[in-house]
């Protein structure tokens, strides 16, 4: 960690982010062809190429460890510091034309993301963090919200396509629906934690997510002043994720 300068991988995920994404937009009408479908998991043309963009970014400029969704491990397995990303993170908003998609790209230490940049490309926002030094989107400070309950809140989630729809996955879906003032399934994790960060919403809860898909995100949140938790397992597999605003009456719910 002491030998990370967080100043330059912030602006190294930046680029990278910016690049993919600007790179998403200008090819989406020949990137969003389909290479494979397996149940409810689709991956684009876009996936593979956009990881490329930003792999052989971040390979030129910080000699860590990558996880990402599409390769894998790059360069290494799990360390004390290394890169997540997700290249497109909404595959199938992107591929439709809706605007929910996002690049998201994290810089992970001790298992915890400390930094992030989600590029959501489409809606010209690029939101960046660092764990203990704030929060933005395109420049300007964000602060997660001031809402003191679920009654009051607005929830982000999703179904993952990696999880089986169960009895009891619909049951806590159907809790959290008549808790909440409003539950939101966007489809791009990324984007939902990123309007959390924001102050758009008040929490952001799944299980079964891959950390590629949230580690941005979490970043975010946490870098906005909100609470995150993430866990248990091994971070390479489905994990349960949790952002809050940290209001004791948010908190509660989870």
């Amino acid at each position: 960690m002491a030998d990370i300068d967080l100043d330059q991988a912030l602006t190294l995920a930046r680029d990278a982010a910016a690049a993919a994404g600007e790179a998403l937009r200008a090819h989406r009408a020949s990137w969003a062809r389909v290479e494979s479908e397996l149940g409810r998991e689709v991956k684009i043309d876009a996936d593979t190429r956009a990881e490329a963009i930003i792999v052989a970014a971040l390979r030129r400029g910080a000699p860590l460890p990558i996880l990402s969704e599409e390769a894998g491990w790059v360069d290494g397995a799990e360390a004390e510091a290394f890169w997540a990303v997700d290249p497109l993170d909404g595959s199938v908003n992107y591929a439709l034309g809706y605007p929910h998609c996002a690049v998201s790209i994290a810089l992970v230490v001790r298992g915890v993301p400390i930094l992030g940049v989600v590029e959501c490309f489409a809606l010209g926002e690029r939101f960046e963090g660092v764990v203990g030094r704030g929060a933005t989107l395109n420049g300007a400070p964000i602060a997660v919200s001031t809402t003191e309950g679920a009654a009051r809140g607005v929830l982000q989630t999703g179904i993952p396509a990696r999880m089986a729809t169960d009895a009891a996955a619909q049951a806590l879906l159907l809790r959290r629906l008549m808790a909440w003032r409003k539950v939101r399934m966007i489809g791009s994790a990324a984007s939902a934690l990123a309007c959390v960060a924001a102050g758009r919403a008040d929490a952001y809860a799944e299980s079964g997510a891959m950390l590629w898909d949230v580690a941005g995100g979490l970043a975010l949140v946490a870098a906005a002043g909100g609470r995150i938790a993430l866990g248990p397992g091994p971070l390479d597999a489905p994990l349960s994720v949790v952002a809050t605003n940290g209001r004791p009456g948010i908190d509660a719910e989870f």
